[in-house]
């Protein structure tokens, strides 16, 4: 019998509800809702990821077994798209309903992590798995390394956007299930429009991390930082320094810029620097902008 696998390139889509287990559990057991009541819970999920699929692929000529809402999940699901493009339209299409919802009086607010890759997958209609690639674990990993309210995209995805959308993109540090770390290409994707002047985080790429890290090395020594590190624990909640690897002063700076960005803590050691060193104050201000 002849095979009817093929190789196709594909964008993959994930993405995932935030803190979905506690909602789960609210409407099962803290509001007594039972099943029925997850089930209008999901039911919301699903229909704002149908609509924004339909409306990103219309007037599209696409091969509905390639481009298609792939494996539905209860907190969100996996898509494929036949081009990048599609994918990031879906996401922001997606994004946008949910920061439409997340607008109305009284109502809880929804924030998802959204992962995408591109690659090869082997691709089956006879079977069961029709899709199988290494490219599914990828972007998993990636959905699930996402900040809350964040798209993270691997290398190839970042290379088929447009210039202007990868401007919105920079680079992100992130530690996978074994613990190893992990880049990607991260944006936040959603805004939440109930919260007045909402500061919107710095996206450090290549090109500002490190001028951050010359500036440190040139205003600080090594065991300066150390010292701020153990005298600010409960702020950057723990002793930062003592994650910290490598073979010189200079990679040791590399390393704890990159733990503290990991972590979302590194607005926290900024301004006790700032407040520490006017100096050095002046000398970052221009990358906090």
């Amino acid at each position: 019998m002849a095979s009817t696998s093929t190789n196709i390139n594909l964008t993959v889509v994930q993405l995932d509800l935030v803190n979905s287990s506690k909602s789960f559990q609210a409407i099962h057991t803290k509001y007594d809702f039972g099943n029925a009541g997850l089930r209008e819970f999901i039911k919301q999920i699903e229909e704002i990821i149908s609509k924004a699929f339909q409306k990103s692929v219309k007037n599209r000529d696409i091969k509905h077994h390639l481009t298609k809402i792939e494996t539905p999940m209860a907190d969100g699901c996996r898509l494929t798209f036949e081009s990048v493009e599609n994918a990031y339209d879906f996401v922001k299409i997606f994004s946008q309903s949910i920061d439409e919802r997340n607008q109305k009086t009284g109502i809880d607010q929804w924030s998802f992590r959204i992962g995408a890759a591109t690659d090869n997958v082997n691709y089956d209609p006879s079977r069961i798995n029709q899709m199988v690639g290494n490219i599914l674990m990828v972007v998993k990993e990636l959905e699930t390394g996402a900040f809350p309210g964040w798209l993270f995209i691997d290398e190839t995805t970042y290379n088929g956007l447009s210039q202007d959308i990868q401007n919105k993109f920079s680079q992100q540090n992130f530690t996978n299930k074994h613990q190893q770390q992990k880049n990607a290409w991260g944006c936040p994707i959603f805004v939440n429009s109930n919260v007045e002047s909402q500061p919107q985080p710095i996206l450090w790429n290549d090109v500002n991390r490190q001028q951050l890290i010359s500036i440190l090395d040139d205003v600080f020594t090594e065991e300066e930082l150390q010292t701020i590190c153990i005298n600010n624990q409960k702020k950057l909640k723990g002793n930062p320094y003592s994650k910290i690897q490598g073979n010189t002063p200079s990679a040791r700076a590399s390393y704890l810029v990159d733990y503290l960005i990991r972590k979302r803590l590194i607005d926290d050691f900024l301004d006790i620097l700032c407040q520490k060193e006017e100096y050095f104050a002046d000398l970052v201000k221009p990358l906090l902008k």
